[in-house]
């Protein structure tokens, strides 16, 4: 016969051999369950933690810290699908703005052409050889946004007091050829003296190329009224706008109507440009006329 106590070693024996088996069994099943949750993770779209069934400690831990790691390699895809989503839509509005430059050199080059002063034609050369060193400019600007972040392009920027009232003459007359074949014929409202803000000469002249833009779109009339303490009211005749479409004014990639070559981002771009200078740009409707007001420090 067995003797008590070696019965009771051999029970305790088969105790610990069962539990160590299921414990292994356990073990088994809760990698089987990381590995079957890592390939479901593999693609990087799924973001939900890994769970185990099993109370294993170690197993656990090695749960935990996946769910560690994965927490921060979906924050870095986000960030990184954020800074490309960024660096598409800087470099969509750049490309949008590259366009002016080039349409207000066309019209110099044809003002040019019908003027005999020659301190007209000089003047006309100096603001084509501006509006080039502009495109210029922006070319590498375009640069700078695939390697700067806004911030660090804010920064940037360098503030000088300039006339407002030049600023916004100068724009006029790069629309010259395009006021001309719709027959707009700009109604100005200028102080006599000089209108003086603290601000960035090319950023201003963007802001405002880009409103005269879209005048040049879709409008047949224009009025410009600057006050002494640089408010500008630009208005144009919008017989067919709703004051839904207004209020959508300065979405991005918003366009009045369809089927045209307009990107959407002029006034989008506008407005971001007048924030980054403190200043405040909104749009309002009242018998058929849009008026766009531009207020600065």
């Amino acid at each position: 016969m067995w003797h008590p106590i070696l019965i009771s070693i051999c029970i305790v024996l088969a105790i610990t051999v069962i539990v160590l088996l299921v414990k292994v069994v356990l073990l088994e099943r809760a990698f089987k369950e990381i590995g079957d949750q890592v390939k479901d993770h593999m693609d990087g779209t799924n973001s939900s933690i890994f769970q185990l069934s099993t109370s294993n400690k170690e197993a656990r831990k090695l749960a935990n810290d996946l769910n560690g790691a994965l927490q921060e390699l979906h924050a870095e895809r986000v960030f990184l699908k954020d800074g490309d989503k960024r660096m598409k839509e800087n470099v969509t509005a750049i490309s949008h703005d590259l366009r002016t430059p080039l349409t207000a050199i066309n019209s110099y080059v044809d003002l040019l052409g019908n003027e005999t002063d020659e301190s007209k034609r000089k003047e006309y050369l100096e603001r084509i050889k501006d509006r080039t060193s502009e495109l210029k400019d922006m070319t590498g600007e375009l640069f700078k946004y695939s390697v700067s972040s806004d911030t660090q392009y804010d920064s940037q920027l360098s503030n000088e007091d300039i006339d407002l009232k030049s600023i916004i003459e100068s724009s006029l007359i790069s629309f010259y050829k395009e006021f001309t074949s719709k027959g707009i014929d700009p109604e100005t409202d200028f102080p006599s003296e000089k209108v003086i803000i603290s601000g960035n000469r090319k950023t201003l002249m963007r802001i405002f190329d880009n409103v005269f833009s879209n005048v040049a779109k879709y409008a047949t009339s224009l009025s410009v009224k600057l006050t002494s303490d640089g408010i500008v009211t630009v208005s144009n005749d919008a017989p067919d706008l709703t004051p839904v479409q207004v209020s959508k004014l300065f979405d991005k990639y918003y366009t009045v109507t369809d089927g045209t070559d307009s990107t959407g981002l002029g006034l989008s771009i506008a407005k971001d440009l007048v924030g980054r200078m403190d200043g405040s740009i909104s749009a309002g409707l009242n018998g058929g006329i849009l008026a766009i007001t531009i207020r600065f420090k």
